[in-house]
């Protein structure tokens, strides 16, 4: 079979290389598509994909998510009705123009989501899709009231991260990369990702929530923060403030070893904490809302910290970094728990089998 992965932010090209190495173990296929954001394209030729490039994203504003949405449904129209073979499935993460294109053009659509509360995203791919893999932690009926079927619904025991994360050996190519060594101190940072749908509303006139934490953990922290920005005006924000006390690299770059050596991961988003907890390393979410899948790494003990206000995230960045912990007890039980989930690759298996 051939199987289509379309990527659209910076998790996509490591879930869908790792659900596509163990298709291709079973003598499938994959293409990959992705459109020109963030750290996307780079993060696949990090990890020798081709990958055609197709589209942007469209910027902070709802107009220009949709202008730059319906180009995009284009692109990848045709650029799929071109190829000597139509895919049989095509697999995305809540994507709604790929969702869209697989629809239209009779390709069964395989998507993944742990994120009911993107809801403008669900509404889109959902009545498009023919299965919808997702952890168990989040309850049937969060989707239903999103357009899901019953018939849809293909739960797995796990989260995503174990598709990537498991059984991780880091290298220290990565700080050879950035001037680092195994023996500096440094955290890992990402801003909240202030233009997506369901942040239009909380806006801070160009500058972040991370800004304002790194000011506090500056204080007493002798280290520095590598950080990667989701936009220019974020990076040039940062920059500006933190000058050499700051490391933003300018590609992708091994992002799970960074979180091994790193002293914590902070994330306004999820994915960066999820990975680095994942591997051992603390990690901490100053998503203001609660979200399932955050709230069930947690409390089956992997070191993930969700705090949904920014007072909480100081407090719990000082306690880490001025208490002792022991890095290899976390990691060797991050990845004990980690080897008794599921991953999302063992719910596709069965459906493309």
């Amino acid at each position: 079979m051939l199987i289509w992965f379309d990527a659209v932010t910076s998790k996509e090209p490591l879930l869908f290389n790792g659900i596509a190495k163990e298709l291709e173990k079973e003598g499938h296929e994959v293409i990959f598509t992705c459109r020109d954001y963030d750290y996307v394209v780079s993060l696949f030729k990090l990890l020798g994909r081709d990958v055609k490039t197709l589209g942007k994203h469209g910027g902070g504003t709802l107009y220009g998510k949709l202008i730059a949405g319906t180009k995009r449904i284009e692109l990848l129209a045709n650029y799929i009705h071109s190829l000597n073979k139509m895919p049989d499935y095509h697999i995305s993460f809540g994507c709604p123009e790929s969702t869209r294109v697989g629809f239209g053009l009779g390709i069964p659509v395989i998507n993944i989501n742990d994120s009911p509360h993107a809801w403008a995203v669900g509404k889109l791919t959902l009545p498009l899709s023919k299965y919808l893999v997702y952890s168990d932690c989040i309850i049937p009926e969060k989707w239903i009231k999103l357009g899901a079927t019953p018939e849809q619904l293909k739960p797995y025991k796990g989260i995503d991260e174990v598709a990537w994360t498991l059984d991780f050996q880091p290298s220290e190519t990565v700080l050879e990369q950035l001037g680092l060594s195994k023996n500096d101190h440094f955290i890992v940072g990402r801003p909240e990702e202030s233009n997506a749908a369901y942040m239009l509303n909380d806006k801070l006139a160009g500058r972040t929530k991370l800004d304002e934490i790194l000011s506090d953990i500056f204080e007493y922290y002798d280290g520095l923060a590598i950080i990667f920005p989701r936009y220019e005006s974020q990076k040039k924000q940062l920059l500006k403030q933190f000058k050499d006390n700051v490391i933003i690299p300018p590609k992708a770059v091994d992002t799970l070893s960074l979180y091994y050596y790193a002293d914590i991961c902070i994330t306004g988003g999820a994915t960066m904490a999820r990975e680095a907890a994942a591997i051992g390393t603390p990690g901490i979410s100053y998503f203001p809302r609660k979200l399932d899948v955050l709230d069930y790494i947690e409390s089956i003990g992997i070191p993930l910290y969700n705090k949904h206000t920014i007072e909480d995230a100081k407090k719990t960045c000082k306690d880490l970094l001025t208490k002792r912990y022991d890095k290899n007890a976390l990691r060797e039980k991050s990845q004990n728990i980690l080897r008794e989930l599921e991953s999302p690759v063992d719910a596709i298996r069965k459906l493309i089998a």
